[in-house]
């Protein structure tokens, strides 16, 4: 006899539906009626409050090694709870760079002393890491940069982008993209400081939507001859998403994603944040905005993940082209999506799709996304009522401070179970 999960809402559907739902050996053994009798060790009354999976952010980067001063496991871990994000996929582009089978062993051993949530592994595609690539185990994806960001793993050799597309096709793995040409970036870098540009909001036109369109087009192309999945991350883009919907309707092995921070902010954001609205790729145009979110209502998206990127306020303080790039979100993700729910901008169900079942289906992870008999119990209860404030100060993130404070959301999490463990802050 488990843990028993009583009086609460699921969605059968669009419908939120009373149910009991009973946990046993750290699994969803059962999920029944209220007026059925299970049997169980210990019951939480749910107070009629809805009942979900819990989120998988397929787009994390904690920080270890190397930059533990940003985040390390403890502390994004405790973020990730506090967000109602039961697993993390955390990215290579670490100090060093995870390119090799030792360095991947180590990351998840600090992860599994340090980490409150569930976590999995993208591993790093490099210039010179191809046997690697062979031969790693215990990894959910390969990852390429094909233009510069945090960290040194850059990728733009034709021949070897090809030689990793065929290897992740040999070995059924999925290739993550991080789409902006690096040629168009770096022209634009040296003109605009000719120019004398020295803010951010030069950051969208330095790394303009054609440096990811023609990225996308890039990678298209070499997966259509090689014919492996390929996953596009953080597309912010109207022309970029557009590839990509043509390239689905292709019946190609193609899926993307988008963050909240290029649904809920857009490239105006610059004249109030500054460097704090820094982030690769940057923001874009309302009219990018909006294809965004219409790809999430006709299927192009396929998941939100927040390329949760974590820097401390001093370091965002600097002059632009000494600020590095980057944004906290794992926390406020599901309470922004939450809040579009009550606002109609989008359904419950499509939320659970995007951020639970999708990812997990996408990235291998057979056991988590759902809500049904034999998944694993990470859940979480979710209160759509309560309204709360980002504020500054008050996060879980080392960093501590997030490009939406003070913003007021309506939904919230308030109880979060990591294999039918209640993780409590």
């Amino acid at each position: 006899m488990g843990l028993l999960l009583d009086n609460c809402l699921v969605l059968a559907g669009q419908r939120l539906v009373p149910r009991q739902v009973l946990i046993e050996n750290g699994k969803i053994a059962e999920i029944a009626e209220l007026d059925a009798k299970l049997p169980s060790m210990k019951r939480i009354d749910c107070g009629n409050k809805i009942l979900l999976p819990g989120a998988i952010d397929a787009h994390v980067h904690f920080r270890v090694p190397g930059a533990e001063h940003k985040e390390d496991w403890k502390t994004g871990s405790r973020a990730a709870i506090a967000g109602g994000v039961t697993t993390v996929i955390d990215m290579p582009n670490n100090n060093p760079s995870c390119t090799t089978q030792e360095l991947l062993d180590e990351k998840k051993k600090v992860a599994k002393k340090d980490s409150l949530c569930n976590f999995e592994f993208q591993f790093g595609a490099s210039n010179e890491n191809e046997t690697e690539l062979r031969t790693v185990e215990g990894a959910v994806s390969f990852k390429v940069f094909m233009g510069s960001s945090t960290g040194s793993l850059l990728v733009v050799d034709d021949k070897i982008l090809k030689e990793i597309f065929s290897v992740a096709k040999e070995r059924d793995a999925v290739v993550a993209v991080h789409a902006e040409d690096e040629e168009i970036i770096q022209e634009h870098i040296e003109s605009a400081k000719e120019i004398g540009w020295n803010h951010a909001r030069y950051h969208s036109k330095i790394r303009n939507n054609e440096a990811e369109a023609k990225a996308i087009e890039h990678a298209l192309q070499i997966q259509g001859g090689v014919g492996n999945k390929l996953h596009f991350c953080h597309v912010s883009t109207k022309k970029g998403l557009k590839l990509i919907k043509e390239a689905k309707e292709e019946d190609r092995s193609v899926t993307c994603e988008v963050t909240p921070h290029h649904l809920f902010l857009d490239d105006m954001a610059y004249e109030e944040l500054g460097n704090f609205a820094k982030m690769n790729p940057p923001l874009r145009s309302k009219e990018d905005v909006q294809a965004l979110w219409k790809g999430i209502a006709d299927g192009t998206v396929d998941i939100i993940a927040t390329d949760h990127a974590p820097h401390l306020r001093e370091e965002k303080e600097k002059p632009y082209w000494g600020a590095p790039s980057g944004v906290p979100g794992i926390e406020t993700m599901l309470p922004l999506l939450f809040d579009a729910v009550n606002k109609e901008k989008i359904s419950l169900q499509r939320v659970v799709e995007l951020c639970c079942k999708n990812p997990a289906k996408i990235f291998g992870l057979e056991s988590k996304g759902e809500l049904k008999r034999g998944k694993d119990a990470d859940l979480i209860l979710i209160d759509l009522e309560k309204e709360t404030t980002v504020k500054n100060g008050q996060l879980q993130t080392k960093c501590n401070w997030s490009p939406f404070a003070t913003w007021k959301l309506k939904g919230h999490v308030e109880k979060v179970f990591v294999n039918a463990k209640e993780i409590k802050l």
